[in-house]
């Protein structure tokens, strides 16, 4: 069988490249990338993602706006006002004390989900109502709001206080939110990329969803050289610009005839080979994915590595601010690459049973300060409020590689696809001898037919590789497999809003040796 495969698989390889009719690509570059070009990109990428942030503060500042309105003025008035902001496609009003309002701005296609306060009205269908923790009423609130996910994938809802014990509920169809910004973005980018388009750059900048916004210079193949990703309330924008490359091709008519005849014998091969090579195709189709995902994970740090440097290096005398600033970015960058490298090789490692734990006399709480520290600039960069609550400063038996990876690994976590929560809780502490650590957030949460897939090896919560956030699809399983190994538990538990993960592994006293003569 080996030997078989071994000569089919070299005649497909040819067949296929016979097949695109003998072929023959010539590749040359047209021009050399310039510090100069380097700067223009990241010019037109610190001016598009500031922008961005002023379209979302804006739309923020309209719903802080109109939940006031809602309490001080009638339903019809602010159903009037809130028809003018986009998306706004239901509006729900709860006092503490008195009568809930419902408002409907206009006419809507098809039945809403139901916005409720727990333990009030009961909703005709639960299934796909939103049902709101009372406490809400009494507890004050982030400034800008939070947002949560509804049972329409299409809509979130957005809650907020505009007088204490009154809690305004909006339900937002963000894909409206996404329009109406693509529109006012695609007129507003002639601006920021005039100087690209005179100097023939090849830049492309998509939409969380949907055909490219804008794309200028000549044609492009190939992956992109340089990709600069941006998250919005709307989901996340990309900045992609190409090398200057073109690629030329020639067919030759008569290898097409032989490519045909070589093409129906292998493809008969093919055939006879195919139920004896379906369990392998479909491992290296979860080898392929993995590799691609790495490579993409590999490829943006990489990216802004090169491009931050280069700036670094160039206005290191002349703004040594700004270079400490680039400079800083590149030791984030580092420090994610190494986080990358280490989920890789544990993986590697379990798939070969190679993997040892050593435990060693340490401090957790140390550990998870270091590990919190590590992604701060990140996680601040991002809007996220961190609170943390760590009580483990005695020193226990424990491998200390083990509890910085799991750690990283939960907080990355929060990084990529719960930011919009724009919160974070920590909690550690000891208990019986066993370590605690709980890492919670405000996400979108997880689905409870994910619960458990989240954990296997390259799973995630969505699949398709456009779901706004990168990820290998390993950190939940190798921070499993770790607490495991070390005689504890890694799982996700139930919380009103978000995801909450709980570690739990023995963690005995570590008791420091003293010799009599030091005791003396």
């Amino acid at each position: 069988m080996r030997a078989s495969l071994v000569t089919i698989v070299p005649m497909l390889a040819a067949a296929v490249l016979v097949m695109a009719g003998g072929e023959r690509m010539a590749r040359r570059d047209v021009e050399k990338r310039t510090p100069a070009d380097r700067e223009r990109l990241l010019d037109l990428a610190d001016a598009f993602r500031a922008e961005l942030v002023r379209l979302d503060e804006v739309y923020l500042d309209h719903l802080n706006e109109l939940a006031r309105f809602s309490v001080f003025y009638k339903p019809d008035q602010t159903a009037n006002a809130a028809s003018e902001i986009t998306g706004v496609r239901l509006i729900r009003v709860f006092w503490k004390e008195g009568k809930d309002l419902t408002i409907s701005p206009g006419l809507s296609n098809g039945r809403l989900p139901e916005i409720e306060i727990q333990k009030r009205k009961r909703p005709f269908n639960p299934t796909t109502a939103v049902i709101l923790d009372a406490s809400l009423l009494d507890k004050p609130l982030p400034p800008n709001g939070t947002w949560i996910s509804s049972t329409d994938p299409n809509l979130r809802v957005h809650y907020r206080q505009p007088e204490p014990g009154v809690l305004a509920v909006f339900l937002i169809d963000l894909g409206k939110v996404r329009e109406r910004n693509s529109t006012y973005l695609a007129d507003w980018l002639s601006t920021p990329l005039t100087p690209l388009r005179e100097a023939g750059e090849r830049v492309e900048i998509d939409p969380p969803q949907g055909p490219a916004l804008v794309s200028i210079g000549p044609a492009r193949h190939g992956p992109a050289a340089s990709v600069i990703p941006t998250r919005t309330l709307s989901g996340d924008w990309q900045i992609r610009a190409w090398d200057g490359l073109v690629v030329s091709s020639t067919h030759d008519a008569s290898t097409l005839a032989a490519a045909s005849t070589i093409a129906l014998i292998l493809a008969v091969s093919g055939v006879l080979l195919y139920f004896q090579q379906n369990r392998a195709l479909k491992l290296a189709a979860e080898r392929v994915s993995f590799v691609n995902r790495v490579s993409h994970e590999l490829g943006t740090p990489l990216t802004n590595l090169s491009l931050n440097l280069d700036l670094a290096t160039e206005i290191l005398l002349a703004r040594p601010a700004e270079a400490r600033r680039r400079l800083g970015l590149v030791a984030e960058e580092i420090e994610r690459l190494s986080r990358l490298v280490a989920n890789v090789l544990t993986f590697s490692r379990r798939e070969r049973d190679t993997l040892e734990l050593k435990p060693a006399r340490c401090m957790p709480e140390k550990i998870i300060h270091s590990t919190l520290e590590s992604f701060r600039p990140a996680l601040e960069r991002r809007g996220i409020e961190i609170e943390t609550e760590i009580y483990a400063s005695d020193h226990v038996l424990l491998d200390s590689d083990a509890l910085s990876q799991i750690t990283g690994n939960l907080l990355s976590n929060v990084e990529k696809y719960a930011a919009t929560g724009r919160w974070l809780r920590l909690l550690a502490r000891m208990e019986s001898d066993f370590l605690i650590l709980e890492v919670s957030d405000r996400g979108p949460g997880i689905p409870a037919k994910a619960r458990e897939r989240i954990f296997t090896p390259f799973e995630r919560v969505l699949q398709t590789t456009n779901e706004g956030a990168s990820g290998t699809g390993l950190g939940l399983a190798i921070g499993r497999d770790l607490a495991r190994r070390m005689g504890g538990t890694l799982e996700l538990i139930d919380i009103q809003q978000g995801a909450s993960f709980r570690l739990r592994i023995p963690a005995p006293p570590a008791l420091a040796i003293v010799s009599e003569t030091d005791a003396a």
